[in-house]
Parts: structure tokens; sequence; C-alpha cells
């Protein structure tokens, strides 16, 4: 059952849940006046996802480059699954409205974080106000028309400082340095809030103006070219390999599962990087495969001799933003024993090619292995995370013991160089040796034929005549 919308009320406005006018004071180069205009109010619980639906998806619409991330069915969804986050307990959704209009939405939500050893009750906690879909996004935001976002940014800024005064920390994750948010929070300095950037790793995206797949293949380095046409080859020189593009729901539930026992047989079993990690995560990527998490899903798999041996989910949003919609690679995995046949590089080059044709203007590979990245023609989106700690705060404390100690490792040496750390699932050279462990097949095939049996529409299979014709080389 889904939790009750909890809706705040102050005294000095009835009419409004949690009303905080802004104050005359600028921190974002506006005047008082436009900031006065402004109404900042708050509705905690999952309910308001809902209820206030068509203005997050209006507003998200508006913006300067919608997010799936941001879009009321996405953040249903994951306050719901997502096991970063408790249902009911931890949402708070900003508005902000010019007169009686929504022309602002922040969609948060409130941690307790601990610090040392915890006694019941006594233990000490602090609040942390963040981003409620936080993790496995692409630069979350706060929603609005771009001509309003500095004064949006600085209204719920000044509410935040103001009226929210249990909070320690203001967390806000993937932020562009010297984007309207990153300014903003440093612009609210002041004798009661320090702020502070987290490096973090980058994002990279591929601005998609190929008009097909042959001729963005043949946009990338002659050895990179070289490395997927070979480690091609000997996938198909090594049995019967089949390629399957599927799109839509229907199409990619059916292949949900055989997605989930391939991760299980790939580096990433018992990671942090696994769809497997929590039950509520996979749960979530089912509701996101089912085309109830606010992104349209596909799936790009690699069978070989009647098992899945490498698999992309990837999540779009065409529907919602017919006229500028990108892509996203949300999760994939190879099996290990196959590492050395390159899978995953094929999967990365057949992504490509059908965000090309369905008009998509940018694939993003999100976070993570951007030296790898690269070599795709994909650019960095540099970001950080940054933080507004409320200077008297046990999160200010724990932030300032971590400088120290940050400073400290710094003196010796600097940091390895993230070059140096190889992507487990790609290698360049063909020297890649498999992961020999002897693994259990039986379950693979079973849930790969029940996958191949799907009947219904958006699904395409290449055997290799089918294949030879769709990529960009000669595979034997």
């Amino acid at each position: 059952m889904e939790p009750p919308l909890n809706v705040h009320r102050s005294a000095d406005s009835p009419s409004l849940p949690r009303a905080a006018l802004i104050g005359k004071r600028d921190s974002a180069g506006l005047t008082a006046s436009t900031l006065n205009q402004l109404t900042v109010t708050a509705v905690d619980g999952v309910a308001a996802l809902e209820r206030f639906a068509s203005d997050i998806d209006r507003l998200n619409l508006a913006s300067a480059r919608p997010n799936p991330f941001l879009s009321s069915a996405f953040l249903h969804c994951y306050a719901l699954r997502s096991e970063h986050h408790i249902p009911g307990r931890e949402e708070r959704i900003f508005f902000v409205r010019d007169g009686d209009r929504v022309v602002g939405c922040a969609a948060m939500r409130r941690t307790l974080d601990g610090f040392g050893p915890q006694a019941g009750p006594l233990g000490l906690r602090g609040v942390r106000l963040q981003f409620l879909a936080s993790q496995d996004v692409e630069q979350p935001g706060f929603l609005c028309a771009p001509e309003d976002e500095e004064r949006i940014a600085a209204a719920l800024l000044r509410h935040i400082c103001d009226s929210e005064p249990d909070i320690g920390m203001l967390e806000l994750v993937g932020q562009r340095p010297g984007g309207i948010l990153h300014r903003s929070v440093h612009a609210a300095i002041d004798h009661r809030f320090r702020a502070r950037d987290i490096a973090v790793e980058p994002y990279t995206e591929i601005a998609l103006a190929w008009p097909d797949l042959a001729n963005y293949f043949r946009s990338l380095a002659k050895k990179m070219r070289s490395n997927l046409s070979r480690q091609a080859r000997r996938l198909y020189a090594t049995g019967d390999p089949e390629l399957i593009l599927a799109e839509g729901a229907q199409a990619v539930t059916a292949w949900f599962e055989a997605y989930c026992d391939l991760d299980d047989r790939s580096w990433k079993r018992g990671t942090p990087s696994s769809i497997q990690r929590h039950p509520r995560r996979v749960r979530l990527y089912r509701e996101v495969a089912a085309g109830r998490g606010g992104l349209d899903p596909s799936f790009i798999g690699v069978v070989l001799d009647g098992v899945l041996v490498a698999a992309l989910i990837v999540g779009s949003n065409a529907t919602d933003s017919a006229e500028h919609h990108g892509a996203w690679c949300l999760e994939m995995a190879y099996d290990r024993s196959r590492a050395d046949l390159g899978p995953g590089q094929l999967l990365l080059l057949l992504a490509v090619g059908e965000a090309i044709r369905r008009g998509d203007a940018h694939l993003n590979f999100m976070q993570n292995f951007a030296y790898y990245k690269h070599r795709w023609g994909a650019a960095s989106i540099d970001v950080v995370n940054v933080q507004l700690i409320r200077r008297l705060s046990l999160h200010n404390t724990r932030a300032s013991v971590g400088d120290l100690k940050a400073w400290w490792l710094a003196r010796p040496r600097r940091s390895l160089r993230p070059e140096l750390v190889r992507m487990p699932e790609q290698t360049e050279s063909e020297d890649v040796v498999s992961d020999t462990r002897p693994a259990n097949l039986e379950r693979a095939q079973r849930l790969t034929a029940s996958a191949l049996a799907y009947a219904g529409s958006g699904v395409r299979r290449l055997d290799r005549p089918k294949a030879r014709l769709h990529l960009p080389f000669e595979i034997e």
C-alpha cells in the first residue's frame, strides 16, 4: 500500500503547504522584488509524486534538456523500488509558485546520517537533504524553464537555509562546475553555511551527428575499428551468434530474467555494480524494463550457441520528448567466460546504431571508465557533487575531518591516474583471457530459449546473414 500524502501547513499561510516567502536578501544577483514574487511550499510523501505529476512533467519538458530521470514516473518508481530510499518516510517535494502557477520543482529526500557508533535513540544523527533520485541517474537538478533557472535556484536555496533548520547538509550530486545550481550553492555561503565540492567521475556522451552506423564507424580511430572488427570475427568464428534488438515494454521484459542470469555470470557478480546487489534494485529495473519507469526501454543482446552472453539495457525519452530526445545506457553485462570475444564492444556499437536509427540527439554512457568511452567519440561532461553545509552541524565536523585527511594523503604523491584502471568489460588488445571457471549453463539456456520464444512485436533477430548486412565491417 502506498504511503499517504503528508502536507505541512504553516500558520501564516494556511492555504499553502509549508509556505515560506522569500526574503529580501539577494544571493544570486537577483532583485529582491523578483524573489519576493515567489512562494516555496513543500509536500511530503510518495503520493505527492502522483498528485503533482502533471506539474513535474510540464516543468521537465520545459527545461533546457528534458531529463527522464526527473520525470514523475521515474521518480515515483525510484521512490517505491530503490534500495536507497525508504518509501513514505523521506520524500520532500518542493514547489515554487509565482502567484498561483507552479514555476519550479525540486524532488528531494531527507535522510538521517549516523555519526560514530549508534546507541539506539542516543546515537548521533544529522539530516541530509539530497535529490530524491541520486544514484544511477544523469545530471539531476531542479525543474523549471530555462529563463527561470536562476530565480528558482535562489528561491529554493533561500527556503532551505531559512526554513529547514534541522538540515545539516544539502547535497546536489552531478552538477556542472559553474552551472547555475553550482553557482547558486556557492552564492549561499554566509556565517551559517559553507560550500564544498567533491570530485566525481564525469558523465560521457556521444552527440549523434552521423546519418547511419557505417558513417559513425568510419569516424572512429583506425585502431578502434580494427579491434572491433577483429573481435567480432572471432565471435562469429567461435560458434553460431545471433544479435537481438528489442524495443518496447513487452519485448524487453521477455529478456529481463535472462539478463539477470547473465549479470550473475559476469564480473559484476557480488559487486555494487550488479543489478542484483539488492532485491529492490532488481524490482526497480524490472519496472523500467516494463515501461513504468519514465523511459522507453530497449534491449541489445548477443546470443551464442543458444546462451545470452552479452546484453545492454537502454532507456530513451523519445515518447515524452519527441522534439529533442536522447538515450542512456542503463545496465550492461557480459559472460566472463567469453571475455576474449569482446561482446561488450559489439553491444556499444549496436547501441550507437540503434540511437541513430531512432533519431536520438545523444547517447549517454553515464559515469565511470571515461578513458575507454572517449575512444567511442564520447565527450566528457565534467561534474562535481556540491554540498552546502551548516557550519554548526555534525556534517560539518565530519566534512572537515575528511578534508584534512584528503589533504594529508595527497601530500606525498598524487593519486593513480584514472587511465591506469582497466575497465573489466573491455580491452584494446587481443590478449584478453577469459575466465575459465566452469559455469552451469542449463539455467542460462532455459532462460534464453524462453526469451527467444517471445512472438510479439518489437524484436529483430539478426542471424549471420542479417548481421552481415547490418554491421559496418566483414564478420568472416
